[in-house]
């Protein structure tokens, strides 16, 4: 029977496959009429099938995903009959949408293209479409599906459900949308302020002494760095995805994780579903708590995440590591990720799905992820309550950044045309209620292979100028983004590898770097706000702008945070990269690195030489900035330097803590007068040790500048610029 409840802008639908037959039309409205209809609804039957794996031990295979013990089919087993259920939706034309999660191609407005949502390493599904309009659709299911995009309407189609449901969100726009979104799926999990600073990674770093001796090498250049990753085969030869790690390349977890944090450098290591011998494999084996026909743990299973975060604790946590790379966690990927060419969409999703009903749950395949990350977390939180997770996951679903993960695009190539899709990828996942997001910065894949996947466009890596020209770019890009990480395969990934001191590459790396921290305390304060209300720091414009029609479809620039406005640089100085056109939303702008100030509401041409890229201050911003750190822990609390950029009235919602824990921290409400030029510090919310002194700092539209001092004890302060 469908079923139809309501509360506060939030409507849920209900509907069994009986509906079908007798369906009728849902509409949704709000004062402007009729936003959406619900105009179909079909249902068949879909059997579902469980794998009875033939005895034997197995064979190991070598995969792009690495070593994997294959075993034989055996027979497919009837287990029950599900459904497969069609829904049909009618709204008016004109609209952006866009959400889906993320996935490859770049598209950012799907009202009249497709997508399939599942699992993959490139690819990850959530549900939930975003509508300009200001409005959202959820469908509460973890099958795969398949979005359809048309001329007035879009269908989506569910591979398997034992009901429907959908939840249709109402909002004023599309960041109050977000936010009521983020109340259904749990506002996001502030990571700990080291989560948020430079973290270097490359595969692979081969011994625990090579892991110190880079962390070294960044603090003897003076380069920021906050988290240092170790990649896979951590294990003994043959041992994949087994957590313990190899004894003569990682003697003393304990002591290597001294050494990094003497340095305030802290550790990630990666972690894998599956296993190939060894205690950790015995032990699953022994209680029966593999997926069927493999050796990937049952992440459904309570008793499998108790066990999986027993040998987590056992090896890495219980050692002092102080985040968990969920690496390869889809976890089904092989049938696709191999071959030369690259299979028809609608082949690599039969492909996928096949292979993974076999071994998992259709009506929840997709949610394998989601599973693991939740296990993680509560154990960590019992365990470790002083310590705020840190999960980075290749996969996940809408409630990720609830979890403290944070989500990833995956193994994509180093060309151009990837970079600029990565831009437009970010927006979507953030358009789809996820926080935390980062991406490898320079590309995973440099050079070229045979796989499909493998067709990075520098096979010299960092010897190639023409690579390093991108790896530039895109590490502005990453610097820019909620969590700042490099990573890849084929060449080095440290900063010093792109060239001696004077080189033009690596100066601007260190200054990247430099820049990141110079913004973390607004970042911190950025992310905080995220959680507590629920809209993500990356924001498209359309979510930033309602108001602005002509932004909405805009999808190679963005915001980060309430201040800084973003545009990526996506082709070589000698195309054209000199220089970049930014689409200024209306009100006044100031360049980051020039301080120019600029009127908006026009396209303007931006010159970026490799040193700069299109970084703008919202006029009324009032920023909190920091000089000098090289790490989290260097920055002081609260930061004891203020930017504010004359040519409006604003606000700042300044937010800092100790870093990590759940001990309060200091709120402190900020507003700046333009007509008075007057900064006035409000009462903090907090225990602030003592009085600091805060240097401001004020930028007007005619090039002056003002400076000025206070003293802030915490109670209400006001400075005049002008005085």
């Amino acid at each position: 029977m469908k079923r139809i409840e309501l509360s506060a802008g939030v409507t849920r639908v209900r509907l069994a496959p009986e509906d079908a037959a007798d369906f009728r039309p849902v509409l949704f409205s709000d004062a402007g009429g009729t936003f959406l209809r619900q105009t179909g609804f079909a249902c068949e039957e879909r059997p579902v099938y469980r794998l009875e794996p033939s005895r034997g031990g197995g064979e190991v295979k070598r995969t792009a995903n690495g070593e994997v013990v294959v075993f034989d089919e055996g027979e497919r087993r009837l287990t029950r009959v599900s459904h497969s259920a069609t829904l049909r939706f009618a709204c008016p034309e004109g609209q952006v949408l866009t959400g889906l999660g993320q996935h490859e191609a770049g598209v950012f407005d799907y009202a009249n293209a497709s997508e399939r949502l599942y699992q993959h390493n490139m690819k990850i599904a959530i549900p939930f479409l975003l509508s300009s309009a200001g409005w959202g659709l959820l469908i509460e299911a973890g099958c795969a599906m398949r979005f359809d995009g048309g001329a007035g309407g879009f269908t989506f189609w569910l591979d398997a459900v034992r009901e429907v449901s959908y939840v249709v969100i109402c909002g004023e726009n599309c960041a109050d949308v977000l936010k009521k979104l983020s109340g259904l799926a749990g506002r996001p999990a502030l990571l700990p302020k080291w989560a948020y600073g430079y973290i270097q990674s490359k595969e692979r770093y081969k011994t625990a002494d090579e892991l110190i001796r880079v962390a070294g090498e960044f603090r003897r250049r003076g380069l920021g760095l906050d988290c240092i990753v170790l990649d896979w085969l951590s294990w003994r030869e043959g041992c994949w995805g087994d957590k313990a790690p190899d004894p003569e390349r990682f003697p003393d977890v304990q002591a290597l994780t001294d050494a990094l944090h003497a340095m305030n450098a802290h550790f990630m290591v990666s972690i894998w579903p599956n296993c190939a011998q060894g205690r950790d494999c015995d032990e699953f084996e022994a209680a029966g708590l593999f997926l069927p026909g493999s050796r990937i743990y049952d992440a459904f299973s309570p008793e499998a995440r108790d066990l999986y975060w027993v040998q987590c604790k056992r090896h890495w946590m219980g050692g002092g590591a102080d985040a968990l790379w969920c690496d390869s966690c889809e976890p089904i990927t092989d049938p696709d990720w191999c071959g030369e060419v690259k299979r028809d969409e609608d082949e690599r999703m039969r492909l996928l799905t096949e292979a993974s009903a076999l071994r998992m749950d259709p009506e929840t395949m997709n949610d394998y992820g989601v599973y693991h990350l939740r296990g993680l977390r509560e154990h960590w939180l019992r365990d470790y309550p002083g310590k705020r997770p840190v999960l980075l996951s290749r996969s996940g679903g809408l409630d990720s950044s609830a979890l403290g993960a944070i989500l990833w695009s995956g193994d994509v190539a180093a060309r151009w045309d990837v970079l600029e899709r990565q831009a437009t990828e970010g927006l979507k996942i953030a358009c789809s209620g996820i926080s935390w997001w980062t991406l490898d910065i320079g590309a995973f894949f440099v050079g070229q292979k045979e796989q499909w996947f493998w067709r990075g466009d520098y096979p010299d890596g960092v010897d190639d100028p023409a690579y390093r020209e991108l790896y530039v770019r895109w590490f502005q890009f990453g610097a820019m983004l909620p969590v700042f990480r490099s990573h890849g395969t084929d060449t080095p990934r440290e900063p010093w590898r792109f060239g001696d001191d004077d080189s033009p590459e690596y100066r601007c790396l260190r200054d990247t770097i430099a820049l990141r921290y110079r913004l973390l305390p607004y970042l911190y304060a950025s992310a905080a706000q995220a959680c507590r209300d629920g809209l993500p720091m990356l924001r498209a414009m359309m979510v930033a702008f309602p108001e602005a029609a002509a932004l909405h479809g805009v999808h190679d620039q963005y915001m980060l945070g309430d201040a800084l406005l973003v545009k990526p640089v996506t082709k070589p100085i000698a195309d054209g990269g000199d220089a970049t056109e930014v689409l200024l939303p209306p009100g006044g702008w100031y360049d980051w690195f020039t301080l120019e100030y600029r009127a908006g509401g026009s396209t303007q041409r931006i010159e970026t030489p490799l040193e700069r890229f299109p970084v703008l201050v919202r006029a009324g911003s009032v920023l909190p900035v920091a000089e000098g750190a090289q790490c989290a822990a260097d920055l002081p609390t609260p930061a004891r330097e203020l930017m504010v950029f004359g040519g409006a009235d604003g606000t700042l919602e300044w937010y800092d803590d100790s870093g990590d824990g759940d001990a309060p921290g200091l709120r402190i409400p900020v507003r700046y007068d333009d007509a008075t030029a007057t900064l006035t510090l409000g009462d903090c919310d907090g225990a602030l040790p003592e009085p600091v002194a805060i240097a401001a700092r004020l930028f007007r539209p005619d090039g002056s500048r003002r400076t000025a001092s206070v003293r802030y004890a915490g109670a209400q302060t006001q400075v005049c610029f002008d005085s």
